[in-house]
C-alpha cells in the first residue's frame, strides 16, 4: 500500500527541513530531537503517563522535522530484522493502537506508577512497559526516543536513574525486537544494568576509552558481565581496572580484571566466571 508519510519522489518521510535525501534528514533530526531531548530532560512535561502524556512528549521531540509529530500512526508498520532468524517484526494495526495503548497505561495506574519497588523489580516493570508500548510502536517513526524520554521521565519522579546514553544502538535494536516477540530476558537485562550505578560506571569509562581510539561503539551490543555467568572470548584491551573482551557472536563485554587469571593480553582467548 502507498505511504501518505513518504515524499513520493525520493521515497523517505516528508519533513519541515525539505531534505529528499536520507543521509541528510538523518542528520538533522538528529541534531532537532538531541537538543529537545536536553531541553525535555531539564523541563519535563507534565502528564499522566498514558497516551496523551506520549503524545506530547513526541510532539516536543519532532515538532521541528515531521508535520505529524505527537499524532499516532494512520498506516500498518513493520520493520525488517534478522535476530534469531525471524525476518520482520509486525506492529499493532493502526486501529487498535489507542486500546492498546489505554490498556497498558490502566495497568501502569493499577500499580501506582510502579511506586515502593526495589531497584530491580523496578527495572523489571519498566522493561515490560518499554517492551509494550514499544511491540504496539503507535508513530510512523521516533517512537524509541520517544519511549525513552517517556520511561526516563517516569523512573525521575521515583528517585531512579534510567542511563540511555550507555546502552548502544545495536544492543537496544536486539532488547527491542526480542521484546516484541515476546523474548523479555535481554531487555529485563538492559534495564537491570543502567538502573544500577555501580555497574554503569564502568561501561561508561570504557565507552570513553573506546570514543578515545576512534571506534564506534554504538553499532555493537556492549554490556558488563553478569555475576555468576561464564563467558568465553577474545581479550581486546584493559584500562587498569576493567577489561573489554569480545565473544564468538561479535558481542563486546566489559568484565573486572580481578575476575581473570594471568596478564591481559590482547589477543589472548579467555574463559572465566564473572563475580
Amino acid at each position: 500500500m502507498s505511504d501518505p508519510y513518504l515524499d513520493p519522489p525520493s521515497g523517505i518521510l516528508r519533513n519541515k527541513f525539505g531534505l529528499t535525501n536520507q543521509e541528510a534528514l538523518n542528520q538533522a533530526e538528529s541534531n532537532s530531537v538531541s537538543m529537545r531531548s536536553t531541553l525535555l530532560q531539564l523541563n519535563t512535561i507534565n502528564g499522566n503517563f498514558d497516551s496523551e502524556h506520549l503524545k506530547q512528549i513526541h510532539s516536543y521531540l519532532f515538532r521541528d522535522v515531521y508535520d505529524w509529530a505527537g499524532q499516532f500512526r494512520t498506516i500498518p508498520l513493520a520493520k525488517a530484522d534478522y535476530v534469531q532468524g525471524r525476518e520482520f517484526t509486525k506492529f499493532t494495526a493502526p486501529e487498535l493502537i489507542e486500546e492498546q495503548l489505554d490498556k497498558a497505561f490502566c495497568q501502569l495506574a493499577e500499580e501506582h506508577y510502579f511506586a515502593g519497588l526495589q531497584r530491580r523489580e523496578f527495572a523489571r516493570k519498566v522493561a515490560a512497559l518499554l517492551s509494550e508500548i514499544n511491540r504496539i510502536h503507535p508513530f510512523r517513526e521516533g517512537n524509541g526516543r520517544a519511549q525513552r524520554q517517556f520511561v526516563r521521565q517516569l523512573a525521575d519522579n521515583l528517585g531512579y536513574k534510567l542511563h540511555f546514553t550507555v546502552v548502544s544502538k545495536e544492543r537496544l535494536i536486539q532488547a527491542s525486537i526480542l521484546s516484541a516477540k515476546g523474548d523479555m530476558t535481554m531487555m529485563e537485562r538492559l534495564l537491570d544494568e543502567i538502573t544500577d550505578t555501580e555497574r554503569i560506571q564502568p561501561l561508561a569509562k570504557v565507552i570513553t576509552h573506546l570514543e578515545k581510539k576512534g571506534f564506534n561503539w554504538n553499532d555493537f551490543y556492549l554490556a558488563t558481565t553478569t555475576p555468576g555467568q561464564t563467558y568465553t572470548g577474545t581479550l581486546a584491551d584493559s584500562d587498569g581496572t576493567n577489561f573489554i573482551f569480545h565473544d564468538n557472536e561479535n558481542r563486546i563485554f566489559v568484565g573486572n580484571l580481578k575476575d581473570l587469571q594471568g596478564p591481559a593480553e590482547s589477543g589472548k582467548k579467555i574463559s572465566f566466571t564473572a563475580s
